[in-house]
């Protein structure tokens, strides 16, 4: 028995702590995503307690009460498991987050009280485990928090995060698998091995992304501008280059902090206005940059006037200048003319509103 323990656990186990030293090390991730993936660690990591002390009782008769309370915590978690993943998303709203933190606990609750009634689970007197009337429950709360999931993946998509979308959904399916060979199969350490598993998976993923994204706004930064733009070259695109007013006057009077609040506006706002097939950067400071290909002019046009609306409806203002590129011309040249266009924005709009200070061109 303590060879098929140590055969289905070990590997995990060793990933997990990995994880937890790569977490303890790691300065590139934000303090709130480190906290999502040391939760899910430590939730996988407790499973596969709870499934090793089961394991290693079942069947003798002995210990029946504690077999009761480590199998309460499991299913307890079994389904929350997957909810920091929900959140490192970021793009589920906070009413959706409430409700399945809400559902957790109910399940936490039924689970506790399943140990002494056995509605969700129960155990003769050999300790061999049968379930109770309510034993599917925690199975359906597992497949609404993939079905969140799931919904977390088309919004990534949407919002023009692909390969993370992609990431995601197999993700889903890989859990939605676990889930059903534990249920019907009652394979061992399945749904905590792919927990472990799959934050060691999104970290990767994540710190991966460090390298392409701004860590801000979640924009791609200037290093994948250039690169997308050589890759973009052979065909019709528009460049839009877009700043940020007034951002020097906020960072002096209101603090950084106001400042990173403004520059983030900007970014939402694009995220929710721009359509999928355009590509969003920022550059550094208050400047961006969009790129987007197989567009007309009104189409551009239509979207620059959305992200100015979008912007000011969060309490801000960002000046604009758009130019068409065709394969064959000089991609410097149609970048400079768009950014003096930008800059004539900034100075009519500087004209019709003095707070709009501290223009100065790139360099």
């Amino acid at each position: 028995m303590i060879k098929e323990i140590i055969q289905n656990s070990y590997l995990i186990v060793v990933a997990g702590i990995t994880l937890l030293i790569f977490l303890f090390y790691n300065s590139a991730l934000t303090a709130k995503r480190k906290m999502a993936f040391l939760i899910g660690v430590i939730i996988a990591m407790v499973m596969i307690i709870c499934n090793i002390m089961v394991y290693l009782f079942t069947g003798t008769g002995k210990n029946i009460m504690l077999m009761k309370i480590f199998s309460a915590i499991g299913y307890s978690i079994s389904g929350p498991v997957m909810l920091p993943f929900i959140f490192l998303t970021n793009v589920i709203k906070k009413k959706a987050r409430t409700a399945v933190l809400c559902l957790a606990i109910f399940n936490v609750l039924l689970c506790i009280i399943s140990i002494f009634n056995g509605c969700i689970f129960a155990f003769d007197e050999t300790g061999n485990r049968y379930m109770g009337k309510f034993a599917l429950v925690p199975y359906l709360l597992s497949f609404i928090y993939i079905a969140l999931l799931l919904v977390a993946s088309i919004n990534k998509f949407r919002l023009g995060f692909k390969n993370e979308s992609y990431f995601i959904f197999l993700l889903s399916v890989a859990i939605v698998i676990a889930t059903i060979m534990n249920a019907v199969f009652h394979f061992k350490f399945l749904i905590s091995g792919m927990a472990v598993l799959s934050c060691l998976f999104y970290y990767i993923f994540f710190t991966t992304e460090t390298l392409t994204r701004d860590a801000l706004t979640g924009a791609f930064n200037r290093h994948s501008f250039y690169k997308d733009v050589e890759n973009m070259k052979k065909h019709q695109m528009f460049v839009i280059s877009m700043d940020l007013n007034g951002l020097k006057r906020i960072n002096d009077t209101e603090g950084h902090d106001a400042g990173d609040r403004a520059i983030l506006s900007v970014s939402d706002s694009a995220f929710e206005v721009l359509p999928m097939k355009c590509r969003f950067y920022r550059m550094g400071g208050d400047e961006f940059e969009i790129l987007y290909p197989h567009a007309t002019y009104s189409d551009v046009e239509l979207t620059t006037n959305k992200l100015k609306e979008a912007v000011h409806k969060k309490g801000y203002s960002i000046a604009i200048g758009f130019g068409e590129y065709k394969k064959g011309m000089n991609f410097d040249n149609v970048f400079r003319e768009v950014d003096a266009m930008m800059y004539e924005d900034k100075a009519r709009m500087k004209a019709a509103d003095p707070r709009l200070m501290n223009i100065k061109p790139h360099i």
